[in-house]
């Protein structure tokens, strides 16, 4: 009985050990600093910056909750220097499909233009909060480079967005603010698939560029009215 209980234990214990191991092994994330564009009056939403590899290989799209007086800030900002498209957050550190899956009030500094290239911090320490999360996806290497232009298109009536669809390198990440006067486009769903061009994966013009777009066959116009984003070299 003695010898039963011992190893009882023995086994017990190395399963839980396993287990753990196995736990510890799923999620390779550590703790860093997640940049995201960040845009919008209307709704306020921010972008995740993402690379291909660990941890900043997620496409994420959110929609931010920030408190009255940083959203008069921020949305005063953008139309003070209708000039600078660009807006970015720089989060506290976390652990990034952590906070995804259990949200939690987060500190941002706020900067006009990119944080890490030459952006003006226009406010520090900002409490921001996950109200919506719009799009996540965790890039897989295994996955083919699409061959077509695709974008997810997000908004409301009053503002709409697209963002490139990115798969493997490689890509590039390009955010669009639009307008489309079609209200299927914008209704019932947090986001929708819609392709460019078939025949090419590239980016799409800018300001005044109408363009017709394909979302399950039928055919919508869009007008481009500013580029917010287009990256590159974090995505070779």
């Amino acid at each position: 009985m003695k010898f039963y209980s011992i190893s009882f234990v023995f086994f017990f214990f190395m399963t839980l050990a396993s287990a753990q191991h196995q736990h510890n092994s799923a999620n390779t994330d550590v703790p860093s600093t997640h940049g995201m564009l960040i845009f919008g009056k209307e709704k306020i939403y921010a972008s995740h910056l993402p690379m291909f590899h660990s941890p900043h290989d997620y496409q994420i799209i959110l929609e931010l909750e920030l408190d009255n007086n940083a959203k008069k800030l921020f949305i005063a900002d953008q139309e003070n220097n209708s000039e600078y498209n660009t807006y970015m957050i720089e989060p506290e550190t976390f652990i990034l499909p952590d906070m995804i899956q259990n949200p939690r009030p987060f500190k941002v500094n706020l900067y006009r233009g990119h944080f890490e290239r030459g952006g003006k911090k226009i406010a520090s320490d900002i409490v921001v909060s996950i109200k919506q999360v719009i799009f996540y996806k965790k890039f897989n290497a295994a996955e083919a480079r699409s061959g077509t232009t695709n974008f997810i298109f997000f908004g409301n009536t009053k503002e709409q967005f697209m963002a490139h669809q990115i798969t493997n390198k490689p890509d590039f990440d390009q955010i669009l603010q639009v307008k489309t006067a079609s209200d299927a486009l914008v209704k019932n769903d947090k986001y929708k698939v819609i392709n460019v061009n078939k025949s090419e994966n590239s980016p799409i013009g800018v300001a005044g560029n109408d363009i017709q777009v394909d979302v399950n066959g039928i055919n919508y116009a869009i007008t481009v009215l500013k580029q917010l984003y287009l990256e590159f070299d974090d995505l070779k």
